[in-house]
């Protein structure tokens, strides 16, 4: 089950990636928008899930908005940010929409480009930051108990496999 749920989840982002970045190259809107996909098709069926034999289950009352998104947040906004602020620590940068935007890039000071070295320090912070927030999601998501997670239990949801459906002769 927990290499279903990756697979889907892997499936979700590569999706995101491909439809988003093309339209914003900016690694934090790619993750806002990988949550509100999540969000969005939290009660329906995100692609990687249909694709897996996987769908999210609430409890009887439904799923609220509150519990939707404190899991969106967990599985999606947490290591997308995690993976956002790895990037950002190597000195990965792609300043198209600001620059598309007319804003002065924040590493660029008066004309002058300011090198990873000279601002070594924030880039050791912002790299150990997203290890952390990358570390600590795959802690959570191994947290399998049963069909659920941590984010499962306290979003009072869990995943279960869909059964195919049998094809008659």
């Amino acid at each position: 089950m927990l290499v279903r749920r990756l697979i889907a989840r892997l499936l979700d982002w590569l999706l995101v990636l491909v439809v988003a970045w093309p339209l914003v190259h900016e690694p934090m809107l790619v993750v806002l928008c990988a949550a509100v996909y999540d969000a969005l098709l939290l009660r329906l069926n995100t692609l990687g899930k249909a694709l897996t034999g996987l769908r999210v289950v609430g409890p009887a009352s439904g799923l609220r908005h509150r519990r939707a998104l404190a899991r969106t947040l967990i599985t999606t906004a947490l290591p997308g940010a995690g993976a956002v602020l790895v990037l950002t620590g190597l000195g990965w940068r792609e300043p198209a929409l600001m620059t598309s935007l007319g804003w002065q890039q924040p590493w660029v000071v008066i004309g002058e480009h300011v090198s990873v070295a000279s601002a070594g320090w924030l880039a050791s912070l912002l790299l150990v930051s997203g290890l952390v927030m990358l570390v600590l999601s795959a802690v959570e998501s191994l947290d399998l108990r049963g069909t659920r997670t941590w984010h499962d239990r306290k979003a009072g949801t869990a995943v279960i496999r869909v059964p195919m459906a049998k094809s008659r002769l």
